[in-house]
């Protein structure tokens, strides 16, 4: 997930961004994201969030920053 606005996405809503994943067979076949698709599936946003944001530091992206970025980039506070 290069793109930040599929960042900003996921994390404003987590399940909805899962569930449109799982339709691609290609990523269901990631045990991250199946490991995020359980979280998801049983209400565990907490968990979900956590997953991204490390995911973000293993690739040196600031997640705090990014969100910042696109908010000002589309006018949200």
């Amino acid at each position: 997930m290069n793109n930040p606005f599929q960042l900003f996405q996921a994390m404003r809503n987590p399940q909805q961004f899962l569930q449109q994943m799982a339709g691609n067979s290609q990523a269901m076949s990631n045990p991250i994201l199946k490991n995020a698709m359980d979280m998801a599936n049983k209400g565990d946003t907490k968990g979900v969030e956590q997953l991204a944001r490390n995911l973000c530091k293993e690739k040196g992206i600031n997640v705090d920053d990014a969100v910042r970025q696109i908010k000002s980039q589309f006018g949200i506070k």
